[in-house]
This record gives C-alpha cells, sequence and structure tokens, in this order.
C-alpha cells in the first residue's frame, strides 16, 4: 500500500489531487486543516489504472496512449509539496519557474527547479583541505564529525578527528564514544595553540583532519570574528553544520551571518526528525550556502548521504522520514 500527504487551499481541492495521482480507489484516511491550509492523507494499492502503466494525472480522457501529464496538475503538487515543507514562497515560484512540468513523476519535475537555484557541492572523502565544523550547540558538530572519519575509515582512507576543546567540555571524550574503532586516531587540542601545533605535524605528513569546534552561536559577531581568524590561520575550510529544525526566519538569519564568516558548504542534519524540511534549504541558498551531506540517521555509521538534486526532491516531495526517502543512496 501507498500512502502520501497532499495539501490544497481546501479539502475538495486536496481530493481532486489524491483521485487524480492516485485513481478513484483510493481512500482517505485523515483530514486537518492547518496554518490556513488542509492536508489529506490518502492510501491506495498502486498509483496505476486497471489496464495502463502510468500514474492517473498521465492519463486522457479519449486517448490513454498519447496523453501527455497535466502541466497544471504537476505544478501545483509542486507548489503544494514545497508550501507543505514551510519553504517561503519567492524560493517556491524560483522553483516552479525552472521545474519541469512536462515530467509525470513529481521529483524528477522539481529536480531542474532545485538544480537551478540550490547549490551542490558534497566533501570528498579525502577533503581538498583540513575541515573545520562549525556550528550552534545541539545541531549535530561532534556526531558530524565521526561521520565524516567513518566514512573515510570505510573508503579505506583515513582522516584523523580532532575535538577542539577550548571550553573544557570534554569533546574529546564525546568523540571517542561515537568512534569505537577509530579512538586510536582522535586527538584534543585544549586551546588554539595546541591547535597550531597539531596541525603543523598534520600538514607536515600531508594528512587530512575534521576539526570540532566549540559551538558558535550565529548572533554573536565576535565570535565569528574569531572563528574566521582562526580558520584563516590554519588554512583550513569552515563547514556549516545546520538542522533541519526552526522556523524558517531563524534558519534564514543565521545562514546569512555563518556565511559573513566564509562558510560555503554546510551540512544539513536531523532529517530523520524534521517533517518540514524547505526552511532550511531556502534559507541556505539564500545565503548562497550549497548543500554538502543530508544526515539523515542518527548512526554513524553510513549516516551521510551526499546532496543532490533528486535526493533533496525526494525529501521535499515526500511526507516521509529521510531515511525512508533516502533509501539506497550511497554515502
Amino acid at each position: 500500500m501507498r500512502m502520501k500527504m497532499f495539501a490544497a487551499e481546501t479539502f475538495d481541492a486536496a481530493r481532486a489531487l489524491v483521485f487524480a495521482e492516485m485513481g478513484d480507489k483510493a481512500v482517505i484516511l485523515s483530514e486537518r486543516e492547518i496554518d490556513g491550509r488542509v492536508e489529506v492523507r490518502a492510501a491506495t494499492d498502486g498509483l496505476k489504472r486497471a489496464g495502463g502503466d502510468r500514474p492517473m494525472f498521465m492519463s486522457g480522457a479519449a486517448n490513454d496512449t498519447a496523453a501527455a501529464p497535466d502541466n497544471s496538475l504537476i505544478a501545483q503538487r509542486l507548489r503544494d509539496a514545497l508550501q507543505w515543507h514551510g519553504a517561503p514562497r519567492r524560493f517556491v515560484e524560483r522553483v516552479l519557474h525552472a521545474a519541469d512540468t512536462t515530467q509525470a513523476d513529481p521529483v524528477a519535475a522539481m529536480v531542474p527547479g532545485l538544480e537551478a537555484i540550490v547549490g551542490f557541492d558534497p566533501v570528498p572523502t579525502r577533503p581538498d583541505k583540513n575541515i573545520v565544523l562549525i556550528g550552534p550547540p545541539g545541531h549535530g558538530r561532534t556526531s558530524t564529525g565521526a561521520k565524516l572519519t567513518r566514512r573515510a575509515a570505510m573508503a579505506e582512507t583515513q582522516i584523523l578527528p580532532v575535538a577542539a576543546d577550548f571550553d573544557a567540555t570534554a569533546g574529546g571524550e564525546q568523540l571517542s564514544a561515537y568512534l569505537e574503532r577509530e579512538r586510536a586516531q582522535v586527538r584534543i587540542a585544549a586551546d588554539p595553540d595546541a591547535l597550531f601545533s597539531l596541525m603543523d605535524e598534520v600538514n607536515r605528513h600531508d594528512e587530512r583532519c575534521v576539526i570540532d569546534l566549540p559551538s558558535i552561536l550565529p548572533f554573536d559577531r565576535e565570535d565569528l570574528a574569531r572563528v574566521k581568524d582562526l580558520v584563516a590561520a590554519i588554512d583550513a575550510e569552515p563547514v556549516l553544520v545546520i538542522s533541519a529544525e526552526g522556523h524558517p526566519e531563524d534558519q534564514a538569519e543565521a545562514s546569512r551571518a555563518y556565511a559573513s564568516a566564509g562558510i560555503k558548504r554546510a551540512i544539513v542534519t536531523k532529517l530523520d526528525v524534521a517533517r518540514r524540511r524547505g526552511g532550511i534549504v531556502a534559507a541556505l541558498t539564500s545565503a548562497k550556502i550549497s548543500l554538502s551531506h543530508l544526515a539523515v540517521t542518527p548512526f554513524i555509521g553510513g549516516g551521510l548521504v551526499p546532496a543532490a538534486p533528486s535526493r533533496l526532491a525526494a525529501l521535499l516531495i515526500e511526507d516521509a522520514r529521510g531515511e525512508d526517502a533516502l533509501r539506497g543512496a550511497n554515502s
């Protein structure tokens, strides 16, 4: 059985979307009103007509074999999905402008729209430069550092995990707890001078490391300035680690603040927790920060998926847990 959530301005419009896509045998499971709009969850045993191979919205009344998808219906499907996911109106309109609504599959239709405005730039398994993870408290920097380390090990290369424990919060112990297999690789720098010495050693041996900095609040300008100076001194790339949770406007302001510190890439976490994912994508896009990886599970092994238009479209079309929408993606 296939279940899907449809959103529209009215219940009649939402039901029309259900039966247009799922067919007249679709079953309405639930209906609710939220934020001035309505949501209808429906289910069906399949998306095909009894005698056809295409989804219902591709079928024509007279000649099913020659019919094309209803462009307006596909566009509305994309609009409803993006609005349900909390994407701002400007972002929605820009995606729709570049989307390919001749496609029958909503995910395929959305891909060109995302490619046109969203940056995608995954961090290589062995990065060109050392990586410094920056972000607010509670957004998963330490676990992301562990995931990058484990990903490198699985690819038969190595990244040294470094805990910059400047605030004496036992960051090294937490990182070691995540990395039981790679515990011997964990390095701890108690202050900036220790980090500078460690980086000299890493560079002499042509190694790479991922540095977990203490949390940095986006609106603390002095902290951001210090981090910018630190990153420049060690010649590393700052990568933002930011949760998909939160209000879209807060996410947008935070993203712009981090971008002012020279951040060009971001790893989005807690996609397994956040149901609405449009806000963070729009926020990073408005700040000209590219998506690097998507964190879809709390598990250290295989917990990062390289960001790509088709994967992001799957997350924004379906009301599904991150690991379900991206099942089968390589980390």
